[in-house]
């Protein structure tokens, strides 16, 4: 069901895929980031923002606070996922791998050296605090607007 909390949580949680596309640029490899990074952010920042935050949106700040990071949480790690799949997809189309089940182990394995390029205190603090005060926004809309 529409309420305003998950309209506020998908829209909060679109722009805040939008920051965090937009200085992860920086940390790739020669700053050469894939043209799918901004899309799939925004994409799922409006999924795990209506779907995860805004359906627990009105029940307070703390949880609020717990919602925000738990998705940010979750955001990071499909991201992360995302991009270790495409190199692997990359990999496969060269006939990298010996069989699929291969391929499928190789994805996880990219998911770690692409998260490599992100350990960063900045990095780190942005996806956390993005995501505490975009779980605030969300609950402000969900408690004056139910």
């Amino acid at each position: 069901m529409p309420t305003a909390g998950r309209l506020a949580a998908a829209i909060f949680f679109a722009l805040y895929g939008w920051y965090i596309a937009g200085i992860s640029i920086p940390f790739f490899p020669e700053g050469n980031a894939p043209g799918y990074l901004i899309p799939v952010c925004v994409g799922l920042g409006i999924f795990l923002g209506w779907r995860m935050c805004g359906a627990n949106a009105g029940l307070g700040y703390s949880a609020a606070t717990g919602q925000g990071l738990t998705v940010a949480a979750v955001f990071s790690f499909s991201i992360l996922y995302v991009m270790g799949f495409m190199q692997m997809m990359k990999q496969a189309m060269r006939h990298h791998y010996g069989g699929p089940m291969e391929a499928i182990l190789a994805s996880f394995s990219e998911t770690g050296e692409v998260a490599t390029y992100f350990f960063n205190g900045t990095m780190i603090a942005s996806v956390l605090i993005g995501g505490v005060l975009c779980g605030w926004g969300t609950e402000y809309f969900a408690k004056r607007y139910p």
